[in-house]
């Protein structure tokens, strides 16, 4: 499910922060907190799922929904209905409802477009501004180095590596994403690019290299 919660407190991660999980994570997270998910039945109606807890709300999903920005158009459509990325959305609107602190966004950018994933990246940092505390699990260290503050490498259920992104990057603990590779090749050829995982950083400096 791309998007559960935990309610009792870990020395895992640092409360109202943004924590990453990258690699073989399998079931450490299960095995290290105690992960809860969200009920729902694909014939109900955005509405219903929303309400089904009774929590006497009307004006508190449309603030939550003004928050997301999610079209409350969608209140009367099934949720087996919905696109993926609306579906996704009105999951984590539940757990907002459900007034949950640690929420953890699992593979949650999997077929996000890139506006969608600003608009996701955009979220999280008001969700933690607003005192939550995010774990973030994806493959994707471009996506994860625009977001999060530490990173945890997993391998055979166990940390194996934790820092920031870059350092994981720079380490030989991880195959390089494309955009680092390029860099490294075109430094071979003489360029004098700096290392980044910012592809519009990256073009500023192409841009300034005399290369």
């Amino acid at each position: 499910m791309e998007i559960v919660y935990y309610d009792k407190k870990t020395d895992l991660f640092k409360e109202n922060s943004i924590t990453g999980f990258y690699g073989d994570v399998l079931d450490l997270l299960d095995m290290q907190v105690d992960i809860d998910g969200i009920v729902y039945d694909d014939a109900w109606t955005v509405s219903r799922f929303l309400k089904s807890h009774k929590f006497g709300l009307g004006t508190r999903i449309d603030a939550i929904f003004k928050y997301l920005d999610i079209d409350t158009n969608i209140m009367n459509t099934r949720l087996g209905s919905l696109s993926k990325t609306d579906f996704k959305f009105v999951l984590l609107a539940k757990v907002l409802l459900l007034n949950k602190k640690n929420i953890v966004f699992d593979y949650f950018d999997v077929g996000l477009t890139s506006k969608e994933q600003k608009r996701l990246i955009k979220i999280i940092r008001m969700l933690k501004k607003d005192g939550k505390t995010i774990v973030i699990v994806s493959n994707d260290l471009i996506f994860m180095s625009n977001i999060v503050e530490n990173v945890l490498l997993i391998k055979d259920n166990e940390i194996f590596f934790e820092g920031s992104i870059d350092e994981l990057v720079n380490s030989n603990e991880v195959e390089k994403p494309e955009i680092i590779r390029f860099i490294k090749l075109a430094n071979k050829k003489g360029a004098k690019l700096n290392y980044t995982l910012d592809a519009k950083e990256l073009l500023k400096d192409i841009y300034r290299s005399e290369f």
